[in-house]
């Protein structure tokens, strides 16, 4: 299942399992934390102290 099945419309076809939706929560938590520490760590390595 995509992200893109869950947000399209009105949710009206989102999974109904509370801990699905915890789990695609968690999932998109945890990538997003990770591209934020990525990119923080390229620019500490670009940036001159």
């Amino acid at each position: 299942m995509a992200i893109t099945d869950i947000v399209r419309g009105n949710g009206n076809d989102a999974p109904r399992h509370t801990g699905v939706r915890i789990g695609w929560f968690v999932a998109i938590w945890s990538c997003s934390t990770a591209v934020f520490f990525g990119v923080a760590g390229l620019i500490h390595l670009i940036v001159p102290r």
